[in-house]
């Protein structure tokens, strides 16, 4: 008996016929950019994708595709109630222990003899006598056996995995992201993917804290789990740190460094054709993170800058890091940033930014930062 996955999706279903077509498109080919070297076969039908594999890594790995809702292993048989019926004892006999109690739950699209009523009492029925000692509770089963019926063909499982949800990367233009090895960047690099945007991220480093760029590196590689396609874009930034430090009101540090970032990030973005700019900041005390501040750094950006966990709290925020694999990356200790005020300003005057930045050659400390740019291929 053939195994199946079935592939379902949430928003992509919402859109109209042309949109939608377009999205399920995009969301099959990334569905094949994850699953590449693994023997499957991926078809569809109308509400849903279907991946016929061998493979128990491909499950793992649909989880981690924005766009998909959740997906189940499921064993595929004709839609006949004496085949759905085997099927699913066969099922049962796995996943039931004599003291549990389950329920059956069908489905149907199309033409049949038969309604889904029948087919709960028709396997629910096969269930008991197979499994003694077994019992049907329709409010509270122990366990769920699920039929998805569809026209000529029948799907029998009993788990739905959760997967991203979201939108397919690819929907919805590209978007520059500022990455750093803390836990909100690779968050909000994240959530843009899931949202449907093609990143690029950016690692904005010192040349003497090498542990540093290699714990971007590491974290790229962990989202490159959501978009196997992902690039790197290393930046050496310590030149220009350092005639911040040496030029500029210490206490303005923060913001000068922030800008000099969005900056860069306008010029990559040109050069990969990206219609945003995303970075990890939401509203806090902090300087770089006030409302004021925010205000002054975003005046050097030409492109829209968004703040995806702008609304959210560390609590909130710490629990996607977990989920996605890279809290634990985050919190492994490295160099602190020794450009740093103790006590930076959190309400900053743009007149006096823009006076510390006369002092400096902006342009071309970028110039050359830009030009030992570095991309780097999260997989290769």
């Amino acid at each position: 008996m053939a195994k199946t996955i079935i592939v379902r999706y949430g928003e992509l279903a919402l859109k109209s016929e042309k949109v939608r077509r377009r999205f399920e498109r995009q969301l099959m080919d990334n569905i094949e950019l994850s699953l590449r070297g693994l023997k499957h076969r991926i078809r569809r039908e109308r509400g849903r994708i279907f991946v016929d594999t061998s493979s128990v890594k491909v499950l793992d790995k649909l989880t981690n595709v924005p766009g998909i809702v959740s997906v189940s292993m499921a064993s595929k048989t004709n839609a006949a109630r004496d085949a759905i019926s085997k099927a699913a004892v066969e099922i049962a006999k796995r996943i039931l222990s004599k003291s549990q109690t389950f329920a059956v739950r069908a489905s149907r699209i199309g033409a049949h003899d038969f309604s889904s009523k029948e087919v709960n009492e028709v396997v629910g029925s096969a269930v008991l006598k197979a499994v003694h000692g077994s019992k049907v509770d329709l409010s509270h089963p122990d366990r769920t056996i699920f039929v998805e019926i569809r026209g000529s063909d029948a799907y029998i499982f009993a788990e739905k995995r959760a997967g991203v949800g979201g939108l397919p990367v690819g929907t919805q233009g590209g978007v520059v992201t500022l990455l750093s090895y803390g836990i909100d960047d690779p968050v909000a690099t994240y959530l843009m993917m899931k949202r449907g945007c093609i990143v690029f991220p950016i690692f904005f480093y010192n040349e003497y804290y090498k542990r540093a760029r290699d714990r971007a590196i590491v974290i790229s590689k962990k989202l490159a789990d959501f978009y196997p396609k992902l690039e790197l874009r290393m930046v050496p930034f310590g030149e220009i740190l350092r005639e911040f430090v040496d030029k500029a009101p210490s206490e303005l540090t923060c913001v000068l460094r922030k800008r000099a970032m969005l900056r860069i990030a306008n010029i990559i973005a040109k050069q990969v054709k990206a219609e945003a700019i995303a970075t990890g900041e939401s509203l806090e005390q902090v300087a770089g993170q006030t409302l004021a501040n925010l205000m002054v750094i975003d005046d050097v950006s030409e492109l829209l800058v968004l703040r995806p966990l702008v609304g959210m709290n560390k609590v909130e925020i710490e629990r996607i890091a977990r989920s996605i694999g890279t809290f634990s990356i985050s919190i492994k200790s490295t160099a602190e940033c020794s450009a740093a005020s103790p006590y930076p300003k959190t309400y900053t005057n743009l007149e006096k930014v823009l006076e510390a930045e006369s002092r400096i050659d902006i342009a071309a400390m970028v110039k050359l930062a830009l030009a030992k740019l570095e991309v780097i291929r999260a997989r290769r």
